[in-house]
């Protein structure tokens, strides 16, 4: 009996990856939470798009910088828990030149102005009408509502959140790709 127990819990050890996820980086302590060694990081696919605003952001024209980006939706309820300590956040990395950047996914343009409103969202929002944008993440389930990324200066994913972002966890993880 002891032997067919060890057996299930090592084959259960192997199909789950021993604390690793599919694309090979270490899970955090903090559940949802995946941080990426520099060489286990995959490229942020192109992302662009009409922004909320009406005018046109590219991902790619950020290379360079550090970036946030947070899907999100207005009919989303943990979206809505979130996106203060997202608005708060970006206040604090301006000065250091963090760029956020948010993924209005599947939602309604005049619910997603309303929620940029209620929140004071400051920076920009890509239009993603029908989610191909958010199913285009390597890693990230397509209906992965809310879920942040942060982007490292080579246009690589360095940290992903599916679920609701917590502070401090997400300063300390702006802070260290930051200080790479």
């Amino acid at each position: 009996m002891k032997r067919v127990v060890l057996g299930l819990l090592c084959t259960a050890l192997l199909i789950t990856g021993c604390g690793r996820d599919p694309l090979g980086a270490r899970v955090s302590g903090e559940v949802g939470v995946t941080v990426f060694a520099p060489s286990d990081r995959v490229d942020l696919p192109p992302i662009s798009g009409q922004t909320l605003g009406g005018g046109q952001l590219s991902l790619a024209d950020l290379r360079g910088e550090v970036v946030v980006l947070n899907s999100w939706a207005s009919w989303c309820v943990p979206c809505n828990e979130e996106a203060e300590i997202l608005v708060d956040a970006a206040k604090e990395f301006l000065p250091q030149g963090v760029r956020f950047v948010g993924l209005d996914v599947t939602d309604q343009d005049t619910s997603a102005k309303e929620y940029s409103r209620k929140y004071s969202v400051t920076y920009p929002s890509i239009v993603d009408s029908e989610g191909t944008k958010l199913a285009s993440i390597p890693g990230v389930p397509p209906g992965a509502l809310p879920s942040t990324l942060i982007i490292d200066r080579e246009g690589r994913i360095a940290v992903r959140v599916i679920g609701v972002v917590k502070q401090p966890a997400l300063s300390d993880q702006v802070r260290a790709v930051l200080a790479e």
